[in-house]
């Protein structure tokens, strides 16, 4: 029989093959960075380059007749298995290496112990690492869907396939983001650039859909893995053909090849687009533009101080519309919350704002803890408390104790001649953000017009007084300079009930 068969063109040469390996891979980051999260960057480029290729050229000395007793859907097996398996062994292993650079000198930019780093990574909560290891399925999955690549030779098809499985897999991650869309409040779905972010806003899942989830993302990757060996067999197959058959009856006619063109140009043109426009209607991620400016000083993160340019703040009753007409200058954190965590960035954000114009020295925070605060030494020098007749002595966990009650609690009324009393032998108070590193108790003192401001309003929106530390069973007010002594401790601890002997 006689063969009149035109090759088509290949991209087998190995210059041009590490080439495409690397483009191709430098697009694969870019594509897991943008639709599902952290689980591309470098890690991600080394070890797609290096499987990819070291596959490509293992299928092409197959196929020139290495391993002829094994079939086309032997040796795809084969390939598929070290294909998945040398991904995921090579990116794990990259990515073990930059955790240990994290605690070397040359990547330890923060300057933190190994301990440190391993305590953070254990103590990250279980809804981040679920998060993390979905998405981890997504990549792989991902990843799984382009083997194909490594034993396709003809350009055009292997174009189309690119192109129509990266459309694919950024309608999935849009679809997964959207169903998590559902879950948490449109104020927040600005800060989701990608997957992860939408997983770790969504909250956790009870535990069957959580492992429904799971199970679905099981069936999911043995589909794609089902569906690219048998797709990558037909193609392997198809390299081993010497020749096509020139008989009349086999050519395809010229009408048929147009269409076949018409059709994979058009499939290639709507693929591109989708991922284009996908890519440019993609959010900015501001997220990561902020660092930590400020911290909360006790755990108290309604009522209590916080540092802010090294000077102490605390909450005021005062309106202010910073949060539109201010600057954004970083992240407010809890006491020794870290605000470099994704989780932190999109689930908490607490963001201070300031004054551009200076005629205010108010800052403003909004996230989870919103408020107005001012520096401790202009409401020293005020004095709104004088006005007021009613003083409540606040725990430092009131907050939390009043979230299990549903009404404020984790209070006790004091007397106005201690708070005078404690103000006359203490007029002058500096505030050192030192003196909070360090005590046993923490209580803050917020005087109001009457009874029903704390309780039927916000107990924020009384003044500020003062706070005492308890330190070594010995009481301060505001300082460590300031023991309460005499009358006024004897008040103080009738007031409390006996808990400070």
């Amino acid at each position: 029989m006689k063969y009149d068969k035109k090759e088509p063109e290949t991209m087998d040469a190995d210059p041009m093959r590490l080439l495409v390996s690397a483009i191709l891979a430098f697009t694969v980051m870019l594509f897991i960075n943008g639709f599902v999260g952290s689980m591309g960057g470098f890690p991600a480029f080394v070890a797609f380059t290096l499987v990819f290729f070291r596959i490509r050229t293992r299928a092409g000395m197959e196929n020139g007749g290495m391993q002829q007793e094994l079939s086309d859907r032997q040796i795809t097996g084969r390939l598929l298995w070290k294909y998945a398996a040398g991904y995921l062994v090579l990116w794990g292993i990259l990515r073990i290496a930059f955790l240990i650079s994290r605690v070397t000198g040359w990547g330890n930019i923060n300057g933190a112990s190994a301990v440190e780093y391993v305590r953070q990574m254990w103590n990250t909560s279980l809804l981040e690492k679920w998060a993390y290891f979905f998405a981890g399925m997504i990549m792989f999955a991902f990843v799984l869907s382009l083997f194909p690549l490594a034993v396709i030779r003809e350009k055009v098809r292997w174009i189309r396939y690119a192109l129509v499985d990266g459309a694919v897999f950024a309608l999935v991650c849009i679809g997964m983001n959207g169903v998590c869309r559902l879950k948490f409040e449109q104020k927040s779905s600005g800060r989701a650039t990608c997957l992860i972010d939408h997983l770790l806003l969504c909250g956790r899942m009870r535990t069957w859909q959580e492992i429904t989830c799971l199970l679905a993302m099981v069936v999911f990757i043995l589909v794609i893995g089902a569906f690219v060996f048998n797709y990558a067999s037909r193609q392997y197959a198809v390299k081993n053909i010497d020749g096509i058959p020139a008989s009349a009856g086999e050519e395809e006619s010229r009408r048929h090849r147009m269409i076949r063109k018409i059709v994979t140009v058009g499939c290639s043109i709507a693929a591109a687009a989708i991922v284009v426009v996908i890519v440019l209607l993609m959010p900015k991620d501001t997220a990561g533009d902020y660092t930590k400016v400020a911290e909360f000083l006790t755990e108290d993160t309604r009522m209590g101080p916080m540092e802010y340019g090294d000077a102490v703040y605390v909450p005021v009753n005062e309106e202010a519309d910073l949060e539109k007409n201010g600057i954004a200058q970083g992240y407010l954190a809890e006491r020794g919350e870290r605000c470099d965590s994704r989780f932190y960035q999109l689930a908490i954000a607490n963001l201070l704002y300031t004054d551009p114009t200076g005629k205010t020295n108010l800052v403003q925070t909004a996230g989870t803890d919103g408020g107005t605060y001012a520096p401790v030494a202009s409401v020293e020098t005020d004095k709104t408390w004088e006005t007021d007749d009613m003083f409540l002595l606040w725990d430092e966990d009131w907050a939390l104790e009043s979230a299990y009650s549903h009404e404020p609690t984790g209070y006790v009324a004091c007397p106005a001649d201690l708070i005078r009393g404690l103000r006359m032998q203490f007029p002058d108070v500096t505030y050192r953000t030192a003196d909070f590193s360090d005590y046993d108790a923490y209580f803050t003192l917020r005087g109001y017009q009457e009874m029903e401001q704390a309780l039927e309003e916000d107990p924020v929106d009384g003044d500020w007084v003062g706070c005492i530390l308890v330190k070594d069973n010995k009481f301060y007010f505001g300082s460590y300079e300031n023991q309460i002594t005499g009358i006024c401790l004897q008040q103080l601890r009738k007031v409390l009930g006996g808990n400070a002997k």
